[in-house]
């Protein structure tokens, strides 16, 4: 599928909405990001909520669904304007088409990009966000978009990702963590409570640290 050139609306984020995933630490930068793509009140959006990448531990999909779920709840996103996912194939692009916001959840990345590209759930992605629907993503959901998602390694096609964004990234960093320098890309060490605005014309860190650590930079 060949990319329009005036696609945006696309926000990875590093861990969610909330600091330290406490609902009452909302990070507005970041929050008011997701408002500003949406263009309607969050009580009017639907939702294609995707835990795929946690799913190979039920506990975990387990956890990370119901976190994410009451971060979208908190903001004003009624229950059932949420659909649970899990990508096997059975979704058909013209009912994806109907949402206003796929939202894809952290877990194993390499399991996400698996199951993405052997159901061919890549090629609903990118309608969706060549279409200006919002695309979320939270740390594995946010790797599925660069050109490879481990830096070690970028000669592997094990590791192949969707290259939606022209970086790579290490998320779940410490405020010391260095960009590296070598790779073809650029590389973005995103820390918790940090996301990416990324659009065709390129992308911006959001830094939502700064709202309850004064003294951290990005």
């Amino acid at each position: 599928m060949q990319s329009p050139t005036n696609w945006h609306n696309v926000l990875l984020t590093d861990s969610g909405f909330y600091y330290n995933n406490e609902l009452d630490k909302p990070l507005d930068l970041i929050i008011n990001s997701f408002k500003s793509m949406l263009q309607k009140p969050f009580i009017e959006a639907t939702v294609l909520f995707i835990p795929t990448a946690a799913m190979q531990d039920e506990q975990k999909a387990t956890e990370i669904t119901n976190r994410l779920k009451n971060e979208l709840l908190r903001m004003g996103i009624l229950e059932n304007n949420i659909t649970i996912h899990d990508i096997d194939g059975s979704l058909a692009e013209e009912d994806a088409m109907k949402f206003d916001v796929i939202y894809l959840t952290g877990g194993k990345t390499p399991y996400l990009a698996k199951r993405v590209l052997e159901t061919g759930f890549d090629e609903i992605i990118k309608k969706m966000i060549f279409a200006n629907k919002v695309y979320i993503g939270m740390s594995a959901g946010s790797m599925l978009l660069t050109p490879h998602f481990n830096i070690d390694d970028i000669n592997n096609p094990q590791f192949t990702g969707l290259g939606i964004i022209k970086a790579y990234f290490s998320v779940h960093c410490d405020k010391d963590a260095k960009n590296r320098t070598d790779l073809p890309f650029p590389h973005i060490t995103l820390q918790e409570n940090q996301a990416i605005e990324l659009s065709f014309l390129g992308y911006k860190l959001i830094d939502g640290n700064l709202q309850y650590d004064k003294g951290q930079t990005s």
